[in-house]
């Protein structure tokens, strides 16, 4: 590696001033590295000099009459610029990566470094396809001049597979010609979590809870009240309604979120068994039994939540020992005498009528209260019929990649015909209806004719004045019909600028509907 000298010459700023002081140099015999001028002052880089030669160079220079100083610098300007750059362009938590307009790599900070697994000393002034591949989005924007934005790509290569997003822009010369390209790369797992650190901690517990009617909504803001407590609450909805999944986000938005979360479905299991799995047994308490014995579900949710469905199905001896853990804190396993305490957020669940139980004996009025501190009824799907268009889309975005399927959404028709009928298993039974829909469908939409569900009998028709409250609104018949004409338009031409001229829209504001609607790009 070359060492080099360089020099600051403070001079009058005039024509020819540096013509003067490089013939300095040229009667010195020195070569010249690189010259950088400025009014009234010239920085030079050359290779260092013997003492002597340095000191005759330097007396050479100030002979002429309007150089004022020659001093030793560290860098040249460009060159503490550019390296200012580099180290800010190391430092931040995304890759940059640059290519000249011959495709080769310029430019790979340390964060693509750790993204690729490889040194950029390997990397630069190869060509970007032989790295990237020759579909990497940064040769399609050396070539087309145009901006890319959160481009997702999968590579695998010799060491492994690398999954990362990247936005792109072109450098342009004078005349707007394209000279090369800029990127930049977020790994895909660092996006997610940057983006789950950005999103209300709401949104999150709360992201598989579909809909935004009135009902909905309320009860959010009750769980989103409540989960700041350690009360009991007892979820009062019918079978299907997703009594777990509110279970669930009141753990998450709880002080507790860091702790298990145990579920157990009381009417599953026969009475022995339930007692066992909930309280536990030491070694050898009955035929069966685990020698070393099991700890129970309260002990494996202490200090978390443990969740009760169907709480209405326990017998009463049951509902007696479960009153003692809510009273005392306290859970004792099947063939121990000691008690252990514990510290457990319960929520219980049930879709039977506990009061009409207790006037008939089969539950008990004390444990009823003991659980009924927050009462939190859940909407059946046939009072919030609205919300029958998001949830639909939902379990289409999640049902595609399970069914190997590539659907868009569903017809007009088709969420009609949903809204008719009474929805007695709720939404869990939407789900299975959707996913037999989309086990049917063959184009990238849902159709009346892959919808089997039984109109015949009346009880399943939602009767006709209740039907007339539900309407599309404005902008989910606007979003039917431009999903359906982007299908239509895509599927029909060779690229997205064809499809966007015969829809009579600009080519930025067909992508943005594409990225809108889900809809892959495969251009």
């Amino acid at each position: 590696m070359k060492n080099y000298l360089r020099l600051k010459i403070t001079a009058k700023d005039r024509v020819g001033i540096v013509l003067d002081i490089l013939k300095k140099h040229y009667e010195n015999n020195i070569n010249i590295h690189s010259l950088e001028v400025f009014p009234g002052k010239a920085y030079i880089k050359i290779e260092i000099l013997k003492n002597e030669n340095k000191l005759n160079l330097i007396n050479s220079i100030l002979s002429l009459d309007e150089v004022f100083e020659v001093q030793d610098v560290e860098l040249l300007p460009y060159e503490r610029n550019e390296r200012r750059l580099l180290a800010m362009i190391d430092a931040v938590q995304d890759g940059i990566m640059a290519i000249n307009h011959d495709e080769e790599i310029e430019l790979f900070n340390k964060y693509c470094e750790n993204i690729f697994h490889i040194d950029k000393e390997s990397v630069l002034g190869r060509k970007v396809g032989e790295f990237l591949g020759f579909e990497a989005p940064m040769i399609k924007l050396l070539k087309t001049g145009e901006n890319y934005d959160n481009i997702e790509v999968h590579i695998k290569n010799k060491n492994g597979h690398i999954h990362y997003i990247t936005t792109g822009r072109p450098i342009k010369d004078d005349k707007g010609k394209t000279i090369g390209a800029v990127a930049s790369l977020k790994d895909i797992n660092e996006a997610i979590e940057l983006s789950n650190a950005i999103t209300s901690k709401e949104e999150i517990a709360f992201k598989d809870i579909i809909g935004n009617s009135s009902s909905i909504i309320k009860i959010k803001k009750i769980c989103s009240a409540v989960a700041k407590s350690n009360s009991t609450i007892l979820l009062r909805g019918e079978s299907g309604t997703g009594k777990e999944l509110f279970a669930k986000a009141i753990h998450n938005l709880s002080s507790r979120t860091d702790r298990n979360f145990v579920a157990i479905n009381c009417a599953a299991l026969p009475d022995n068994l339930i007692e066992s799995e909930l309280f536990g047994y030491t070694k050898g308490s009955f035929t069966g039994a685990k020698e070393e014995g099991k700890d129970g579900l309260f002990k494996i949710a202490d200090k978390g939540t443990i969740f009760l469905d169907e709480i209405g199905e326990l017998s009463l001896s049951l509902q007696a020992k479960l009153l003692r853990v809510l009273q005392e804190g306290t859970i004792r396993k099947i063939g121990s005498v000691l008690e252990e305490k514990i510290n457990v957020r319960v929520i219980a669940a049930t879709n039977r009528n506990l009061e009409s139980m207790i006037k008939d004996g089969t539950f008990r009025e004390d444990l009823y209260y003991r659980l009924n501190v927050i009462p939190i009824f859940i909407s059946p799907l046939r009072d919030r019929i609205q919300d029958i268009p998001m949830l639909v889309n939902f379990f289409i975005n999640k049902l595609n990649k399970q069914l190997d399927k590539d659907i868009k959404g569903a017809e007009t028709e088709f969420i009609e015909k949903l809204v008719k009928y009474q929805w007695p298993g709720n939404v869990r039974e939407l789900r299975n209806v959707v996913e037999r829909a989309m086990n049917l469908c063959y184009s990238n939409l849902l159709n009346e004719d892959n919808l089997i569900l039984d109109f015949e009998k009346n009880t399943n028709y939602i009767n006709e004045e209740k039907r007339d409250d539900f309407s599309f609104t404005l902008k989910e018949v606007v979003e039917i019909a431009e999903k359906k004409a982007l299908l239509s338009a895509i599927k029909k031409h060779s690229s997205f600028r064809k499809a966007a001229k015969t829809l009579g829209i600009s080519h930025t504001t067909i992508m943005n509907k594409i990225k809108k609607y889900n809809i892959e790009c495969k251009e």
